[in-house]
């Protein structure tokens, strides 16, 4: 049950903390924990809410008068017996000075006098008074065996009689699955909190009180929704691989060398596991179809964090969200996270010092997180444009390797070509591909899909057929951004000369 965390915990405890201040949303699941801790110490558990005031674990009635936070606090400041006291609402009262002043009265004599004083908070709001006196938790998500215990709990309850009997329904939950299978579901789960775990293991089996191979791909769905309502993180399971790309056959090469980089094999034979790349180049080349297809292609969930959200107008939201950011790749793991467009979340040049400061903070603990990981999270990050990142997130150790990705040559062009004409049920054979390709120069990947789909659209408004002659005729109203930003353009591509790995091969470009 939890064990790194009752480990943390009954260490910081033990550890003659006055004041252990934990962040979580899951109460619930704290207030268990602490209970076990409170147990195992022999210590008598108090809980406190904004609602009930102080109640002793095991008791209905509360402690009279404690439902103001000063009171509950005098009365933990002199309670005998060496209680822990579990404050739930706690954080709420911090910006008021009795408080503050209560809360500094406790820490003196809770070490003499073996108390300990929990609080429980969704985020860290901890006034400068208390900061030294403090040591701060973060529960950590669910362990994959608390997460198997939470699936036989859940079946087992689901499988209760409910005194309404239903004709070809069960009366148990089957499960149908094999020892793989189990592991599989188990690791889909990965990543929420046990709560929002236990609503996706009850949607998945509900219905039809079987627990099945399909049940899989439910839950990763409701993943996927529990995700998005952070606006940071978005979980991805479907893409093409990279046969569905032209060219980069550098950057594909050296991705297919570390296919097995996170394995047990590749550990016992001395490898350290793969950090991440930074895809950086001309926009609508393909970056951003590479970091979907690596995912395909090592069989590992894509997360996809979008760093220009992370920055929110309230106090340590910014930084408890790149915490989530770091803490869901860690309990996904092995997966791959793709930072899209990475030098707009990490920036320094912003409006107000109040903004640098936090940037740089974000900053900060970003690259250490990148230098520091040892979880199996493999870092794509795309970039537009070089001159607005950091030079220290360039340095080598951050990242395995920078590549280049160029626009596409005339023989790549005419890959993309078949490719996207494959893609809406035509056979490139009918077209004069070589024509194309030469006549799409200083297009990108994006831009060529956009001309074919224009002249789908003229063609069903028209004759009905795609023709050669159509998609030259598109071809001839579109100006590339090669040329309508030919300055940026050339300019990126003359700084990744000699400081970026070509993502193609150079002499096909």
């Amino acid at each position: 049950m939890a064990t790194d965390n009752l480990r943390e915990l009954r260490l910081l405890l033990r550890g003659h903390y006055p004041i252990v201040y934990v962040t979580t949303h899951e109460e619930t699941r704290l207030e268990r924990i602490v209970e076990d801790v409170a147990s195992d110490l022999g210590r008598p558990l108090f809980h406190w809410t904004a609602t009930d005031g102080l109640r002793l674990w095991g008791k209905k009635d509360a402690v009279p008068g404690t439902k103001d936070p000063t009171h509950a606090l005098e009365f933990a400041a002199n309670a005998p017996a060496a209680p822990v006291f579990l404050f739930k609402d706690l954080h709420t009262s911090l910006d008021n000075a009795l408080v503050v002043r209560k809360l500094r009265d406790v820490a003196k004599v809770s070490t003499a006098r073996q108390r300990a004083l929990v609080i429980s908070a969704p985020d860290l709001v901890l006034p400068k008074e208390l900061q030294t006196m403090v040591a701060h938790y973060q529960l950590q998500l669910p362990t994959n065996d608390e997460l198997k215990a939470l699936i036989d709990e859940t079946c087992v309850r689901l499988s209760r009689p409910t005194g309404v009997f239903q004709a070809g329904r069960p009366t148990g939950v089957l499960r149908d699955l094999t020892p793989q299978q189990f592991e599989q579901f188990v690791r889909s789960l990965s990543g929420m909190t046990l709560e929002e775990s236990e609503r996706a293991i009850a949607d998945a089996v509900i219905h039809d009180l079987r627990l099945d191979p399909t049940d899989i791909e439910l839950v990763l769905k409701r993943k996927q929704e529990v995700l998005k309502r952070d606006h940071v993180l978005e979980l991805s399971f479907h893409s093409d691989g990279f046969h569905e790309i032209g060219g980069l056959e550098r950057l594909k090469e050296w991705l297919a060398k570390r296919t097995k980089g996170f394995t047990e094999e590749a550990k016992a034979f001395g490898l350290p596991a793969p950090k991440g790349i930074i895809l950086l180049g001309v926009q609508g080349c393909g970056k951003s179809l590479c970091a979907k297809a690596v995912a395909k292609e090592w069989g590992l969930p894509l997360l996809c964090f979008d760093p220009s959200r992370l920055y929110d107008k309230f106090i340590g939201e910014s930084e408890r969200s790149l915490r989530r950011v770091f803490e869901t790749a860690k309990y996904l793991s092995p997966v791959v996270l793709w930072i899209d467009e990475i030098e707009k979340g990490f920036a320094f040049s912003t409006s107000s010092e109040a903004d640098a400061g936090l940037s740089r903070r974000i900053f900060g603990t970003f690259v250490t997180w990148l230098q520091e990981k040892t979880e199996p999270v493999f870092v794509i990050a795309t970039c537009n444009d070089v001159s607005a990142l950091p030079p220290e997130l360039l340095r080598k150790g951050r990242f395995d390797e920078l590549f280049f990705v160029d626009l596409p040559s005339q023989a790549v062009r005419k890959q993309v070509l078949s490719i996207h004409l494959r893609k809406r049920k035509k056979d490139p054979v009918q077209f004069d591909l070589d024509a194309l390709a030469r006549a799409t120069e200083r297009f990108s990947g994006a831009e060529i899909e956009q001309v074919i789909v224009n002249a789908l659209y003229a063609a069903f408004s028209g004759s009905g057929v795609l023709t050669t002659e159509l998609l030259v005729e598109e071809i001839s109203r579109t100006v590339p951004l090669a040329v309508t930003m030919e300055e940026q353009v050339e300019g990126l591509r003359a700084w990744a000369q000699g400081r970026a790995v070509p993502a193609g091969n150079p002499e096909a470009s």
